[in-house]
């Protein structure tokens, strides 16, 4: 009986079997070797890329900080300002929030400094005419326009005032009406004659009901005293009251 062959290079037969008419021929590694190193590649390249994304963070964090420092802190005047100037933004028709803007911005000018008066009035008028102009209710409030023009009184010329005067009165009003004949009064270039002129044309703007009455009390009751203090009560006082109650 014949002894069995030996295979030769039994280890190169196995490592070459034949599987479905096809020889697998051998890596340098295994399957999973190569798993192992693409994993250590990708693994590698997202350490590279967190690296450096964190190492700019601290750069970019630095640089915002930088920004933040270099910019000044408001002051709680200014944040106030800030603060009413948005508000305004959307409620422009607001006349409180208008004249809390005025108040605030005239804290910096105190009455005593030098030429407060002349300030004053200059950041009113800047205020109050961009009131008056946004929003179209504003431009009819009573208490936005005369603030506006006591404003203005501190440094229009006369022309102008006038001018600002006869566009108001035509909104109406008694308050109107009144605050017009203490700026005659306190004015003085007409004389004691040109106020009664100015009171009878206020008087004459009014109707005659109730309240015009009452109105027309007002005046008379006004002019009595201004031309009390001008040394002329008997004689001018009763003029004007003709003038006012003919009948």
């Amino acid at each position: 009986m014949k002894p069995p062959c030996r295979r030769l290079f039994p280890s190169d037969s196995a490592k070459y079997q034949e599987i479905d008419g096809f020889i697998r021929l051998p890596t340098r590694r295994g399957g999973k070797d190569i798993e192992r190193s693409y994993r250590s590649i990708t693994q590698d390249r997202k350490l590279d890329h967190s690296d450096s994304s964190s190492s700019s963070d601290p750069q970019s964090d630095a640089d915002s900080s930088e920004n933040e420092a270099d910019r000044p802190a408001l002051t709680a005047h200014q944040e106030t300002l800030k603060q009413l100037e948005q508000d305004l933004v959307l409620t422009p028709q607001s006349v409180d929030t208008w004249l809390s803007l005025l108040n605030q911005s005239l804290t910096i000018i105190p009455i005593t400094s030098k030429n407060a008066n002349k300030a004053r009035s200059e950041i009113s008028v800047s205020i109050l005419s961009r009131a008056l102009s946004a929003h179209p209710q504003n431009s009819r409030n009573v208490v936005l326009r005369l603030a506006y023009l006591r404003a203005g009184e501190g440094i229009w010329h006369e022309s102008k005032l006038k001018s600002e005067w006869n566009d108001a009165l035509k909104i109406g009003g008694i308050e109107l009406q009144m605050e017009w004949l203490e700026w005659k009064i306190r004015n003085g270039n007409d004389g004691i004659d040109g106020v009664v002129e100015s009171a009878v044309r206020a008087i004459a703007s009014l109707g005659n009901d109730d309240d015009s009455e009452v109105a027309k009390v007002r005046i008379f009751w006004r002019m009595t005293t201004a031309i009390r203090s001008a040394g002329m009560f008997m004689n001018a006082s009763w003029t004007l009251y003709l003038r006012i109650f003919p009948s």
